[in-house]
Formats: C-alpha cells, sequence, structure tokens
C-alpha cells in the first residue's frame, strides 16, 4: 500500500483505494512516477493488482525493436 506522492516502484495495475470504501477504481501507473493525489483529495492510497513488465526489459523481446524502433 502506497500513498499520493510516493514514487512508483513498480510498473503495474493499481487499486486506487479511498477510506471511506467509495468509487475505488484501477488504473495503470509506470515506474519512476509519483502517485498522484486524487480529485476528492480525501484519503486515498494505491495497492498493486499486478506487476508489468517493461517491453524493453523483457529477455525475449529485443531493445527498440520491442519498442517500434
Amino acid at each position: 500500500m502506497v500513498q499520493p506522492w510516493e514514487v512508483v516502484k513498480t510498473s503495474g495495475n493499481y487499486d486506487v483505494m479511498h477510506e471511506d470504501g467509495n468509487n475505488n477504481f484501477e488504473v495503470t501507473y509506470v515506474e519512476g512516477k509519483h502517485f498522484p493525489p486524487t480529485r476528492s483529495g480525501k484519503g486515498a492510497h494505491f495497492v498493486l493488482n499486478y506487476a508489468a513488465t517493461h517491453a524493453h526489459r523483457h529477455g525475449e523481446l529485443k531493445g527498440s525493436d520491442a519498442l517500434g524502433g
């Protein structure tokens, strides 16, 4: 569980969970970015559902070819 403004350590899909349990949703975040605050500004935290490997880091894919370059 992480809080807004913390750095994303693992790219993947996260649940955005509000303290009151209402209006929870799922989003994708990228490693190295920051988790944003919610528009309501009320307590929310982020829970990793599943991690995602970047194409350029996957052993079965070759460098920039995996990125379309």
